[in-house]
């Protein structure tokens, strides 16, 4: 699809917009996460481990599903085993590596800052003229979708 003539966008005022969007989504997230204790980024490996398979992964790869470092990461493990949100299980397939396992109590934690995350949002999309978030959501779909190679649009509903 080619562009339009008659429509220009200035990159930078619509990458501002974007970001600004981004950051109004994840200070809910964090607020969220806070109101049961937990920091932004321990809230992110509980969820990320929620949705593994299994509930569990290698401290690898919640570095990189997270985007944290991997020493920031292996404190963070050893804050949320402290508290009895997760496991450490030695890899029986590889015996220099581990998996971390989601407890069942990390996993109700879980489902309850998700809970939350999705309260605060919708309170914050509630505020957008009828249907904008519905159109919103269709434009960063297509826009993904043809300019992120490892990108997967959002289906409608879905609660992140």
């Amino acid at each position: 699809m080619a562009p339009s003539d008659d429509f220009t966008v200035n990159p930078a005022l619509l990458a501002h917009q974007v970001d600004r969007l981004g950051q109004l989504l994840s200070s809910a997230t964090a607020a969220a996460a806070a109101r049961v204790g937990l920091t932004r980024a321990e809230a992110d490996i509980l969820r990320a481990l929620l949705r593994a398979q299994d509930h569990r992964l290698r401290p690898t790869s919640l570095a990189a599903t997270c985007g944290l470092s991997s020493g920031g990461t292996s404190n963070i493990i050893q804050r949320l085993a402290r508290s009895g949100f997760v496991n450490r299980e030695a890899n029986t397939r590889d015996g220099r590596s581990n998996w971390v396992h989601l407890t069942p109590e990390g996993a109700e934690l879980t489902r309850v800052v998700a809970e939350t995350v999705t309260e605060c949002h919708a309170r914050l999309l509630a505020r957008l003229p009828c249907g904008t978030a519905a159109h919103l959501l269709q434009a960063l779909n297509t826009t993904l979708a043809h300019i992120d190679e490892a990108g997967e649009p959002t289906t409608a509903g879905r609660g992140n």
